[in-house]
């Protein structure tokens, strides 16, 4: 079959059920997609979509070939991860991806320096804690926490870097307030805690405040809302923010470097896990929690 691009793009909209789904994960405009299924379409003799109001839904024909297609992406990923591990040079593209605090609350300073001495290399920071498939190149480098004990999947080449612990943490002012009260800030799925014992020394409110994610949570620490339950590295990384005197510091899993067995290889892939994991490896205790916080 000599139109790889066309069931590329047949897969994509298969996949996401639209054809602004699949434009989006290929980064191509809407009408590049519509002109590659009528291509397909016309090359096979058969209409493999039916158009309807909520998207696009395979035509018996379009399901008779859609796991073939879906077996010549992973082949053609397979190719492509098997030749980038070949590649040595100290140029050309690298997508790392990392949850967000780390990016900007952790390891900025390290992708500087990075960027600085290797100005060739393409980075690519994708801020993400979403699943990604290191096998199709959707990323090079994963920095990840893994929860509890498990381990990563049989594909990744792994390296367990340290601990991930979170604390319950309150701004400084209020924590030294005279009979100071505080909310809860609570994430979307959290609960307030069931088992909660501190000194006592702060009254919590009837009502919590939530959030949809973690940076205004945090925020709303520092500005003396109430207590959070952050990741060590922040709070005890920030002035601002005091351990609530008394409570636990929790593991939570692993922070693991991945990387896939195919590409590991790859010289600017090699660089760029040195350098994170140095940087890591680094800041282990107060990832993990156990470093000191007054």
């Amino acid at each position: 079959m000599d139109h790889w691009d066309e069931i590329r793009m047949f897969l994509a909209v298969a996949q996401g059920g639209t054809v602004r789904a699949a434009a989006t994960a290929l980064d191509v405009n809407h009408a590049t997609i519509l002109r590659a299924i009528g291509r397909l379409e016309r090359k096979l003799a058969a209409r493999l979509f039916d158009k309807l109001a909520t998207g696009y839904r395979l035509t018996e024909a379009g399901s008779d070939i859609v796991e073939l297609a879906a077996q010549m992406a992973a082949t053609s990923s397979r190719i492509e991860a098997r030749v980038f591990g070949r590649d040595q040079k100290v140029s050309g593209s690298l997508k790392f991806t990392l949850p967000v605090s780390f990016a900007t609350d952790l390891l900025m300073p390290t992708l500087a320096e990075f960027r600085a001495r290797y100005p060739d290399i393409a980075l690519e920071i994708l801020s993400s804690t979403s699943i990604v498939n290191l096998g199709n190149r959707e990323a090079d480098v994963a920095l990840r926490v893994v929860v509890g004990n498990a381990t990563p999947p049989g594909q990744l080449y792994g390296v367990r870097l340290c601990g991930f612990g979170v604390g319950y943490y309150v701004s400084r002012a209020l924590a030294q307030a005279t009979s100071p009260s505080a909310a809860w800030l609570l994430g979307p799925d959290d609960a307030v805690p069931s088992d909660w014992t501190t000194d006592g020394t702060i009254r919590m409110a009837a009502t919590p405040v939530r959030f949809t994610e973690m940076r205004s949570q945090f925020e709303a620490a520092r500005a003396g809302m109430g207590i959070s339950l952050l990741p060590c590295f922040l709070g005890d990384g920030d002035p601002a923010l005091v351990r609530v005197a008394g409570s636990p510091v929790r593991r939570i899993g692993d922070i693991w470097l991945l990387t896939h067995s195919d590409t590991r290889r790859t010289r600017r892939v090699r660089l760029l896990c040195d350098a994170v994991r140095g940087a890591v490896e680094k800041h282990a205790d107060r990832l993990a929690g156990s470093g000191a916080n007054d």
